[in-house]
């Protein structure tokens, strides 16, 4: 693990998941537990988005083989097959020839130059580009499977809890019966118990869904349900100010690399329609192969069957009609929109981890205030049963007691979990979530 890896967990100290949100003790039916870093390796393994990334990529690196040609020889072999009657005249500008070989080197040229690193800064922004992709879908599968494993723990509490409604609203039927209650608190036992109906039916739909993306995105056969364990984040504890995280995430969140290097590509694209202007120096060299069929003994003093030429080619641009003048402005304007978007993900990324960085205290002061409220309703219930053993409350009061505490275990279940996806959306927020979630 490198140091841009470790850069935001002074915030993460409260991954332990607490005694109130425990996976149960046995599972059954058929299933596969899978790790969070499981899931993710399997997401990153098969994913159509990272491969079209790493196609792109490909493409790119073509096209800088292709561009980096432009400075290397070049060779063309061909023929130039004629019969002529009288003066020997050209065919292309080229004598009639039975071979004709033509080779040409560059050996000054700025253009070529320019092109050749704007083409470079190109790969450089693709490669970028798979990282965010891989960056962008370890965090979305960490998601996921804390969605799923927050909606399957939620589950034997909410379904307790149902047991616990419906149990007062039976006690609450008989009491009616007795004259002893208001029709109002049979009615509001009925709404507490709809409620609790209502959320178990939420909480399904949520594993439900979520089970059903990572079975896409991982591959896993839909007949295997899939098992989830608690979600942690596994990195080095480090306190870091605001600033010293903003440094690092400029070194390692994709889309900067990918935009400060689209931001280079530009510049040296401006440099290379400036260096139309500029001289441009070849080495070029031809052989050609003559026939005696063209006449050129009868029109030469001295007929020479094989012939050769090696020497430069020096081009200097005179008026091209302020053609590159043209290129030049609007390479420049391209430059600068790069150049403005640049400095727009600056200034988003440290907003981002300001509010990054606020949420996830928000959540950690959450959870640890879920936690005393469950130990303060775990106290009550000692104290009740106590004093109901004594006679000195009612059963209808203990039973809300524990009502109270199944929902409290419950906040404090979902209070852990959304720590955890706030410390996934700053490791997505710095670009390390690829590499510190497998």
């Amino acid at each position: 693990m490198n140091k841009n890896q470790a850069v935001i967990v002074m915030f993460l100290a409260l991954c332990t998941p607490s005694a109130a949100w425990q996976e149960p003790g046995t599972r059954s039916g058929a299933g596969r537990i899978i790790t969070l870093q499981e899931a993710v390796r399997l997401v990153l393994a098969r994913s159509a988005e990272l491969s079209l990334a790493e196609a792109e990529s490909a493409k790119a690196g073509q096209a800088l083989r292709e561009i980096r040609s432009l400075n290397r020889v070049q060779v063309v072999a061909g023929t130039g097959l004629a019969y002529n009657n009288g003066f020997p005249l050209s065919i292309e500008g080229a004598a009639p020839s039975i071979i004709h070989l033509g080779l040409s080197q560059p050996i000054l040229s700025s253009k070529n130059r320019n092109l050749i690193r704007e083409a470079e800064e190109g790969n450089r922004a693709s490669l970028a580009g798979i990282d965010a992709a891989r960056n962008g879908l370890a965090a979305r599968t960490a998601l996921l499977y804390s969605e799923l494993h927050r909606a399957r723990r939620a589950l034997p509490l909410l379904e307790e809890q149902r047991e616990s409604t419906a149990n007062s609203q039976k006690v609450a039927e008989a009491l009616l019966q007795a004259g002893k209650i208001r029709p109002l608190d049979l009615s509001l036992a009925r709404v507490a118990t709809a409620h609790v109906e209502q959320a178990i039916l939420a909480v399904r739909e949520r594993a439900r869904l979520a089970e059903a993306s990572l079975h896409e995105l991982t591959g896993i056969p839909e007949s295997e349900t899939l098992l989830t364990e608690p979600p942690r984040v596994r990195i080095e504890m480090r306190a870091l100010s605001l600033e010293a995280l903003y440094r690092d995430a400029l070194e390692t969140l994709p889309e900067i690399r990918e935009a400060e290097a689209a931001l280079r590509s530009r510049e040296f694209h401006v440099q290379a329609e400036k260096a139309e202007r500029y001289p441009q120096v070849n080495i070029v060299s031809q052989y050609a192969l003559f026939s005696h069929a063209n006449n050129y003994e009868e029109y030469f003093n001295r007929f020479t069957r094989n012939n050769y030429l090696l020497g430069l080619s020096i081009q200097v641009p005179l008026f091209d009609g302020l053609r590159s003048g043209a290129r030049v402005a609007q390479s420049r304007s391209e430059a600068d929109a790069a150049r403005m978007r640049l400095e727009r993900l600056k200034s988003d990324l440290k907003m981002n981890l300001e509010r990054g960085m606020s949420d996830l205290r928000v959540a950690g002061g959450a959870l640890e205030l879920a936690r005393i409220e469950v130990a303060a309703v775990e106290e009550e219930l000692d104290v009740g049963e106590t004093l109901a053993e004594a006679g000195r409350i009612e059963p209808r009061e203990l039973a809300g007691v524990r009502t109270r505490l199944l929902g409290k275990r419950l906040a404090a279940g979902e209070a852990e979990l959304v720590q955890f996806e706030r410390q996934v959306e700053l490791l997505r927020t710095i670009g390390t979530a690829a590499s510190t979630l497998q």
